[in-house]
Formats: C-alpha cells, sequence, structure tokens
C-alpha cells in the first residue's frame, strides 16, 4: 500500500482516498458544489475540441497514412478532456488522475512517435528514451516543496507523511506545475532536435513548447493572482487560461503528426505494384 501511495502521489500528495475532496485552484476555493469552478469546467472542454479536431484530420487522410499512434493519441486527448470535465465539477482525487494521467500518457506516445518517425530513431533507443522520461516525470509527480530546516526546498512525498516534523507544511511545487515540467523539457528538445534536423515539423513543436510554458505559467500563478482576478465579487483565478493554452498545444500536437507524417514510412506501406497501378 505504501508503494502504490508513493506511486500515485500526484503532486506530492498522499492519496488515501480517492473520493477525498481536492480544493487546489482559486476558482473554486473551498466549496464543494458540482458547479464550483465553471470557467475551469469549461474551459477543460478545449481538450476534448482539440481531440475532435485531430480526429476530422484523421479521417481526411488516405488510410495508409493512418497509423494507430494517431488514434491513441486523439483517444488520450479526449479522456484527458472529459477527464479534466469531471476533476473541475467532483474535484475529487479519482478525477484529478483521470485528467492529469492522460496528458502525461498523451506526451509519452508523442515523445515515442516524434522519435521514431520525425527523427529517426531506433526502436530500442526510443524505449530507452520513454522509460526515462516515465521515471523522471513520477519523480517530479510526488515532489513537495516543504520547509526543511528553516528553508523552503525541495522534499519528496515520502518524507511529507503526517507527524513528520521536518516537512509540515509541504506543498506542491509551483502550485502543482512541476509535475508538467518533463514534458516541456521534450517537446523544446524535440523542437531543437528537429530544427536541427531542419524537419518540417520543428516550427510547430516549438509553438507547442512555447503553449505550454505559457500554460505552465498561469497554473502556478492561479493562486496568486486570485485577489486580481474578481469579475463582479467572483473570483475567477489563471487556470481556466492554463485549459485554453493546453488545448491548443495539444491540437498542434496532434496536427503535426498527421500533417508531416514521414513519406518514406508511407512508401514501405504501400507496394511499388499498388502505386503503379493507381497511375494507370
Amino acid at each position: 500500500m505504501l508503494f502504490l501511495n508513493e506511486f500515485f502521489g500526484i503532486t506530492g500528495r498522499i492519496y488515501m482516498n480517492w473520493f477525498e475532496p481536492v480544493w487546489l485552484y482559486c476558482e473554486r476555493g473551498t466549496s464543494a458544489q458540482v458547479l464550483g469552478e465553471p470557467a475551469n469546467a469549461l474551459s477543460t472542454l478545449s481538450l476534448v475540441i482539440a481531440g475532435l479536431a485531430g480526429l476530422w484530420i484523421y479521417k481526411k487522410l488516405p488510410v495508409a497514412q493512418r497509423s494507430g499512434d494517431h488514434v491513441l493519441l486523439i483517444a488520450l486527448a479526449l479522456i484527458a478532456g472529459f477527464g479534466g470535465l469531471a476533476f473541475h465539477l467532483f474535484a475529487a482525487q479519482w478525477s484529478e488522475m483521470a485528467h492529469l494521467l492522460p496528458l502525461l500518457f498523451f506526451v509519452m506516445v508523442y515523445l515515442a512517435f516524434a522519435l521514431n518517425r520525425f527523427l529517426k530513431v531506433p526502436a530500442g533507443a526510443t524505449s530507452l528514451a520513454t522509460g526515462v522520461f516515465v521515471l523522471v516525470t513520477m519523480a517530479c509527480l510526488t515532489m513537495t516543496c516543504a520547509f526543511l530546516d528553516g528553508a523552503l526546498q525541495p522534499a519528496w512525498s515520502i518524507t511529507s507523511q503526517a507527524g513528520d516534523p521536518t516537512t509540515m507544511g509541504a506543498t506542491s511545487c509551483l502550485n502543482g506545475s512541476f509535475a508538467y515540467l518533463p514534458a516541456l523539457i521534450v517537446l523544446f528538445a524535440l523542437a531543437l532536435w528537429t530544427h536541427k534536423r531542419r524537419h518540417k515539423a520543428a516550427k510547430s513543436l516549438f509553438v507547442a513548447a512555447f503553449l505550454l510554458l505559457g500554460a505552465m505559467v498561469f497554473h502556478t500563478i492561479d493562486h496568486l493572482t486570485c485577489s486580481l482576478t474578481i469579475i463582479n465579487g467572483y473570483k475567477t483565478g489563471t487556470h481556466f487560461l492554463w485549459h485554453l493554452l493546453v488545448g491548443a498545444c495539444v491540437f498542434i500536437l496532434l496536427r503535426t503528426t498527421m500533417r508531416h507524417q514521414d513519406k518514406r514510412l508511407v512508401q514501405e506501406i504501400i507496394p511499388p505494384d499498388a502505386s503503379r497501378s493507381k497511375k494507370l
């Protein structure tokens, strides 16, 4: 049980009750109402829109250019969107998982896709890089920032258990944005690498990386700007902007996988005789 608590300690919290309320954002505060986060709930549908737009592009592709990777990425985007809607409606730990984990799996699959399809990295090296990403991401997920010996320092979630006086007041690093840091690094690394290789996907990857960077900023400052984002006496925060930018980021990434499909792979799929017969 302790191992599972460590593994699933998302953003540095030890989960003991999957239905325990999660009050993380400015808009909700400590409200237990289903509609306690209307702006956050509605904006998370940007991921659903991104997934549906990706599905529309996918259906327009020739059959030979479609792949299971495209379907998986689209499915993860849709699951993350509906999971995010559930999270901001029910604000429970199970629904947070349903939102966060599909997003991180999306980046994991995208990393493998980009390394193999865009950069021609062998399957073994691609698997190794993906495994490293998963391990680093899990380390970031289980990290908290706490006061240790009077100074604010990173601390592993295993040390933030109740009753440990050295880490009282431990909080999620960067308001939970630290969990997405590996994904941000991956996107910038892929953008730089594809740019060096003069791959057409480089520009889109740079745009996606900067969108994620901007999204993480709004995710981080949600509580810091809570008193500054009041509309008609209602606090909104900035978390909804995180959703909108992440939705745009995911759409660009999905479109890039299909727009910049490697022609060499397509030629391998289509038999030479079949291509000649079509011309005739």
